[in-house]
């Protein structure tokens, strides 16, 4: 459950709470019966009782339906770091060095334009952590779009299989625009 849903349980519960307190007192007569109707009264009358009313029904179906959503995968992406095992001991490799190396090695493909990948390492209890790289991709016409693919999808396996020691992968390749004409690629000064 997200922090969210337990602030959201935090209030729904002590709303709750403080009405079956509520209810108590008025069963044992504590509160006098012409005050609990002089303030029904009141609380009828008054507009925000039904926006409060709805709000808390909204709530309570969020909560009802989260109480069926079961454990989904965890899934991390920005600062976040694979454990490599290498024969001296473990190294930490972080995703955003493993993104910038797939967008170098995919930007060198021939036919490729321009490059934008998304990197998440998804913990499941199956399959257990793999890194899941979703490259999208801008290429021109000089090549087919299979080609291009077929090759991003082994120079980056190459590279996280042999350079970078990680194993449990899955790569998608998509093409987010077709464009048109010859591209002179001119170098950059760094």
């Amino acid at each position: 459950m997200g922090i969210i849903n337990r602030v959201l349980l935090f209030f729904y519960s002590l709303f709750f709470g403080i009405f079956c307190l509520g209810v108590v007192l008025l069963v044992f007569n504590i509160v006098p019966e012409r005050v609990l109707l002089n303030e029904y009264q009141y609380a009828v009358a008054q507009w925000q009782t039904g926006a409060v009313a709805g709000v808390v029904f909204l709530i309570s179906i969020h909560l009802f339906f989260c109480s069926f959503s079961g454990k989904g995968n965890k899934d991390t992406s920005s600062g976040d770091i694979i454990l490599v095992h290498g024969n001296a001991g473990e190294v930490n490799v972080s995703l955003n060095a493993v993104k910038m190396m797939i967008e170098r090695i995919s930007t060198g493909v021939r036919g490729v334009r321009d490059v934008k990948v998304k990197s998440v390492l998804r913990h499941d209890k199956e399959k257990g952590d793999y890194l899941m790289l979703d490259i999208k991709i801008n290429v021109g016409q000089e090549r087919s779009i299979a080609a291009i693919s077929d090759d991003i999808r082994t120079q980056a396996g190459k590279y996280l299989s042999e350079i970078a020691c990680i194993n449990n992968y899955e790569v998608a390749v998509s093409v987010a625009e077709i464009v048109s004409g010859v591209v002179v690629k001119k170098k950059r000064l760094k």
